[in-house]
């Protein structure tokens, strides 16, 4: 754990990935808490909250279910997404924000060079897809649904 201004940062190692935890009352006693909506995806949030859970607590998680297992290409699409969102929400412009993911420098480009690229038109694609997401659209991922497998 790290102890900065706005309280405690942590990661938990896990098989699956690193989860980052907050405690923004620092060290001081807490008890956590987790609120979860009752809704058609109930079974799927509590089966997270368990793995959750026996992580905190120092046991093994069980494995991902197999319809919420992301493929290599939907696990390399979803980091684009994310980077793609936080540096819009940091105010980097599109142009910007295209260099860091396809790692080209389009500052050169003319409006009509840059309005005919094809990484414009992908780059509108996955921030459009980004907000879907943060939209609510995550739950498609962990419900398995077969339509997000295109």
């Amino acid at each position: 754990m790290i102890r900065v201004a706005d309280g405690l940062h942590g990661v938990i190692a896990g098989a699956d990935g690193d989860h980052q935890l907050w405690l923004p009352q620092g060290s001081s006693s807490i008890r956590l808490a987790i609120v979860v909506p009752l809704d058609d995806d109930l079974m799927i949030r509590l089966n997270s909250i368990s793995r959750f859970q026996r992580l905190l607590t120092g046991r093994p998680a069980h494995p991902v279910p197999a319809l919420q297992a992301l493929s290599v290409f939907e696990r390399h699409r979803a980091i684009r997404m994310l980077r793609a969102w936080d540096g819009a929400a940091s105010g980097a412009s599109r142009r910007e924000i295209a260099g860091v993911l396809f790692r080209s420098d389009f500052s050169g480009l003319s409006a009509a060079e840059w309005k005919s690229a094809s990484e414009r038109r992908q780059l509108a694609r996955i921030l459009a897809e980004a907000r879907a997401m943060i939209g609510g659209e995550y739950l498609t991922l962990l419900r398995g649904d077969m339509r997000r497998r295109r």
